[in-house]
Formats: structure tokens, sequence, C-alpha cells
């Protein structure tokens, strides 16, 4: 039975027609995509920062209540920072039993503190950075956690709390209302899933790599990680969710934070300028319209969406303004724009991804414009990425005779397969397109380096 299942679901990958273009930009998702070793680790340095912080002797012994990861694990849309390395970011929320109106800086300093520890600790030699709404700790791989001190505040829906921010350059120092588990559940809850979409994800993730989803999740389901219960409250990270299980405007969302970090690292004109929060992007997502069986549709039209909100804000000379949609009074453009320039070039920035990708559209699958957009795009030889996944998923298709070759040797399709059902190999292959919900979806929620991390 298990070959059965095996040779229908080699059939049935390369049988499934997927567009060249939209095949590719798979493939750069699925390269900035968090692993499961890196969403273990990212679980274990989360944990471990818990333990410390609430440790005896710690300034903050006795005062944490809870701590919960936020940001892109929230929504399952975590990428790498970098395609050639192991590199990613994890932000969590730090609830404390402290007075609402404490001072900012004390709170942010005695957190700090709490994380140095004294000469010899587990984190004394880490760079550990006090921004101004939370506290960075920098692992020796380059990955980053975001720790923000919040009070829950009480009579409000739950989970509404009072972050703190001090700006030691100006003193600049408020407490501000927000709701990041309230944004994450939303956003979650209200994301479409696409059956299309996931069985072409899973059935080019075979022909590329030579590994279903199934497969791999029996290979990793005993890699559990059996880690001690900590005196604080610590809230799990969400599990780990493969590409094809995801939402297209997930993905999606992922591919616009790419582009972003992109623009703002490598094009002089962006340097030093705070990049827009993914918050905003995720929020604005969700007023996108329905979700699209096309990663290359969805990203166009996020892009849209977020666009036709600035020209809104630009017709009225004003600002654009994202609130929490979960809770009002948290609004998530209080720091990015800070003039109507922001704006202004990030709708620029979004104008080229949107034209970019519908010249792709129009121009069809031709390798040299497929590597410049890509690498334009997405950075980091990320069009070099989509290439070989190309020609490795065509050698698969052309040695199980799915393509065949012309005397002058170019590929050519080869007699059709007739009617293929797909294997039901469980949420990776669906035998029916369509969209159901809800999808289990990632936030943050970013910044200029690295502050803009925090909420």
């Amino acid at each position: 039975m298990k070959m059965n299942i095996r040779t229908n679901l080699e059939d049935f990958a390369r049988s499934l027609e997927i567009d060249p273009v939209e095949a590719a930009l798979m493939d750069v998702a699925r390269a900035i995509q968090i692993t499961r070793t890196m969403h273990d680790e990212a679980d274990r340095h989360f944990r471990g920062l818990a333990q410390h912080v609430d440790r005896p002797g710690s300034p903050l012994e006795d005062l944490v209540l809870e701590i919960y990861p936020s940001g892109s694990f929230a929504i399952h849309a975590a990428t790498r920072s970098r395609l050639k390395t192991d590199q990613h970011d994890v932000d969590a929320v730090l609830e404390i039993a402290i007075a609402p109106g404490t001072d900012p800086a004390w709170v942010l300093e005695q957190l700090y503190k709490a994380i140095k520890g004294e000469k010899g600790s587990k984190y004394y030699d880490y760079l550990i950075e006090k921004n101004s709404r939370c506290v960075t700790v920098t692992y020796p791989d380059g990955v980053t956690v975001d720790l923000m001190p919040v009070v829950r505040i009480d009579g409000a829906p739950e989970r509404v709390a009072t972050l703190f921010h001090h700006k030691p350059e100006t003193d600049e120092r408020y407490h501000k209302e927000i709701n990041p588990k309230g944004f994450a559940d939303h956003f979650n809850a209200r994301v479409e899933i696409s059956e299309a979409f996931q069985k072409r994800f899973d059935a080019r993730r075979y022909l590329v790599d030579g590994e279903t989803y199934t497969e791999l999740a029996t290979r990793l389901s005993n890699e559990t990680s059996g880690l001690a219960l900590q005196k604080a409250d610590t809230q799990p990270m969400p599990v780990h969710v493969p590409l094809d299980q995801k939402s297209p405007r997930v993905v999606a969302l992922q591919l616009i934070k790419r582009f972003r970090d992109k623009r703002y690292r490598k094009h002089d004109d962006h340097r030093g300028k705070r990049k827009p929060p993914a918050v905003i992007i995720a929020a604005i997502a969700i007023d996108a319209g329905p979700a699209n069986d096309s990663l290359v549709d969805e990203v166009i039209a996020i892009a849209k969406r977020m666009r036709w909100q600035i020209r809104n804000a630009e017709q009225n000379l004003r600002l654009l303004e994202v609130r929490n949609p979960a809770h009002y009074p948290d609004l998530f453009t209080d720091r990015w724009p800070a003039q109507r320039s922001d704006q202004q070039l990030w709708a620029a920035d979004l104008l080229t991804l949107i034209e970019r990708l519908e010249n792709l559209k129009r121009v069809g699958f031709d390798p040299a414009v497929i590597q410049s957009t890509f690498d334009d795009l997405f950075g980091e030889k990320a069009g070099e990425t989509a290439l070989q996944a190309y020609h490795r998923a065509q050698t698969v298709q052309l040695e199980h005779g799915a393509l065949g070759m012309t005397p002058s040797g170019h590929l050519k399709p080869a007699a059709p397969v007739s009617s293929l059902a797909a294997p039901a190999l469980g949420a990776g292959i669906a035998s029916a397109p369509g969209l159901v919900r809800p999808a289990r979806a990632n936030t943050n929620m970013g910044g200029t380096v690295p502050d803009d991390n925090c909420w």
C-alpha cells in the first residue's frame, strides 16, 4: 500500500500543471521559510530566556506573570533573516506585575539587568541591547530574541496591556495601550487557506526536493523537545507549520517582508529610514479581498491594497493610519510613517513590486528575466535559487516521462496523463480546489535596526 501511495504521488506531482512563474515564486518562498530545526531552536531560546529572567536573584524575580510569543511566529509568517544562514528573529511579550504607570526607563533597565545577570551567568557575554520598547538578545549564531515588557490592564479585554516606551537620546517616555495577542488571534481566524494552493506547493516540493511533507512529518515526529516547566507561565511557541499548510496570504506576506527588507538594506535612498512595520502590512492584508489560489496574485493583491490606502491618505494630505482590528486604541502607525515622505517611498516600492510581477505574468518564464527580477526584488541570489529549483523539477519530469525532448534538444510536454487524482496524504495534498477556513497562520512586526522589532 505504501508503494502504491508513493507511486500515485509521483504521477500526480509530475502531471500537475503549475505556471512556471508561479512555481519560481513558490521556490523563493520555500527558500525563506523557517525550518523545523530553526523553529525548535527559537522555542528553546524563548523558554530559556523566560526561565532566566524569572530566576532567583533576578531584579524581576516573582514579578514575571507570563511570557508568550508574538510577532511573526504568532501568525506563522516568520522568515529567515538571510537566505544563506539560519538567522531569524523571535518576538516575545513579558507580562510583569508592577504598577502600569511605572517609569518606562526604569522598567527597561530592570529587564536589561535581569537578562545580563552577573559576570559568568549564561547571557552575560551575549550582545544585549536596550531599545525604546524592548530588550534584544543576540545569540552567537545571529538569532535574536526581543523581549517586550508589558503590564496587563485590569478590566480591559483579555491580553490588553500597557507597553513602556523610552528613547534615551531625547528622553522621550510614555505608555501605550496594545494587544498583540488579540491581533494574532484576529488575523489567524480570518485568513483563508486554499486547497489548490496546498496541492501545488506539496507537488512542487516533491518535484524539487523528492520528499513529501507527509514523509517529512513522519521523519520528524520523534524530534519533540522535553522542555522542563518554568516558574513563569510560559505559553508555548505555535507549532511549526509546513509551507504547504499555510495560507497563500501568509506566504505572500513573507515575500513582501522579504522585499521590504531588501529595499531598506540595499538601496541608498532607504538607508537609515524606519521600515514599514510588518504588523501594518499584515493588518492591511486582512482586507485585501478573497484569497487567491495563485501566490503571484496574492502578493500583487496585498501590495495594491496597501498602496491604495497610502494613496487615499496622500490625497487628504495626511499620514496613513492603521489600527489593531482587535483593539481600536492600539495604533499600529504610531511610529511609521513619521512623515509623508516615508509612506511615499514605500508606495513607490510597492508599485515596483506590482509592476515587476505583472511583467513576469505577461512575459512568462524567461530564465534571464526571472533571475534579474527576483534578484532585484528579493536579493541574495533569489533568482538563482528559483532557476536551480526549476531545472531540478524539469530533470525529474524528463526522467519520468512527464516531459519529452525534441530532436533539437528542447523540452516539450509529454502526452497528457489521464485523470490522475490527488492521493489522500493529509493536509498537504487535497483532492479538490477551493477555500476553507481558518488558516493556521504568524506577526511582526518590523522597523529600523533593531528597534522596530518591538511592537
